[in-house]
């Protein structure tokens, strides 16, 4: 394998085609090292080194450049619950479609326009990749919004976990919900906790 791909490996855990190319490195490499077992696709142009632990949620995300872990997923990478979801949560901008290689195996929210990069950032998944989440704040933001939606032990514990959490930031929680329309409802569910 090429020193340019060794050193981009070291960085960043998936390589896309586009990035490959610009790296001098064709597409039929890209395939010849995949065939004998160097690299492992994860999905439509895009690769990992075989070597690496695989990783459910850095695959899922370079199904798209949209896709944001949320919900219940984003709860368990922020350590607010401990329970990891058997499907993952993902929020997709409104008007964008979840790719069809992973429609049945992820639960599919969208955001409404301009709310889709409220609180978007970056976190370790559980073997330790970067994987784009939201961040906590607007995570139960989401959780408090979608109630009906959410089982009554995981909303309760992600409230009290986040209200006993160290780093949490409550001007930043009532922010976004100010933003979002539904400070009423924040208000309510915190009250009590914070």
């Amino acid at each position: 394998m090429n020193r340019a791909l060794l050193e981009h490996f070291e960085r960043h855990f998936v390589l896309d085609v586009s990035t490959a190319e610009k790296l001098g490195v064709s597409r039929a490499t890209l395939a010849y090292l995949a065939k004998s077992g160097a690299l492992q696709r994860l999905s439509h142009g895009v690769y990992a080194l075989a070597s690496e632990v695989a990783d459910e949620l850095v695959a899922v995300a370079a199904r798209s450049p949209w896709i944001v872990f949320s919900h219940e997923t984003a709860l368990a990478l922020h350590r607010l619950h401990n329970r990891i979801p058997d499907v993952p949560s993902i929020t997709l901008p409104e008007g964008k479609r979840v790719p069809h290689s992973i429609e049945k195996s992820v639960t599919v929210h969208h955001a409404r326009n301009g709310f889709y990069d409220l609180g978007l950032t970056a976190v370790k998944s559980f073997p330790g990749h970067a994987v784009p989440c939201y961040d906590a704040e607007r995570t139960i933001c989401d959780v408090i919004r979608s109630y009906s939606r959410i089982d009554e032990e995981t909303y309760v514990g992600a409230l009290r976990n986040y209200a006993k959490w160290p780093e949490r930031n409550p001007s930043r929680l009532f922010g976004y919900a100010q933003t979002m329309g539904i400070e009423d409802k924040v208000h309510r569910a915190m009250e009590a906790l914070l």
